[in-house]
């Protein structure tokens, strides 16, 4: 996958009010499949409700984990063929210790 997703794992895809029984995050890795693109339009939105991040550009997640929470930062850079650039954080998240699911930061 070079790609990085947010997603929020349901208890029953084919009911929208399902609920939130997990999280999961995917990265892509720093240099695989080229320089991406800065698109961030989650594929098939309409009928992925659950997902709610999708990035092209080529990065890593950052996490910070303590009792209480996992904030994750999807960092990503404009260009792998490059030398120097920095890395920014496109999108964060909090997964909140007891309550499956992705909040937005």
């Amino acid at each position: 996958m070079h790609a990085s997703w947010a997603n929020n794992i349901k208890a029953d895809y084919a009911n929208t009010g399902s609920a939130n029984i997990g999280t999961e995050l995917v990265c892509t890795s720093l240099t695989s499949g080229g320089n991406g693109s800065a698109t961030t339009t989650i594929p098939n939105a309409a009928t992925n409700p659950h997902i709610k991040f999708y990035s092209n550009r080529r990065g890593y997640v950052r996490t910070r984990i303590t009792p209480a929470q996992v904030t994750a930062d999807f960092r990503g850079v404009s260009s792998v063929t490059e030398h120097g650039v920095a890395a920014t954080t496109v999108k964060s998240f909090a997964i909140l210790d007891g309550q499956p699911g992705l909040q937005a930061l």
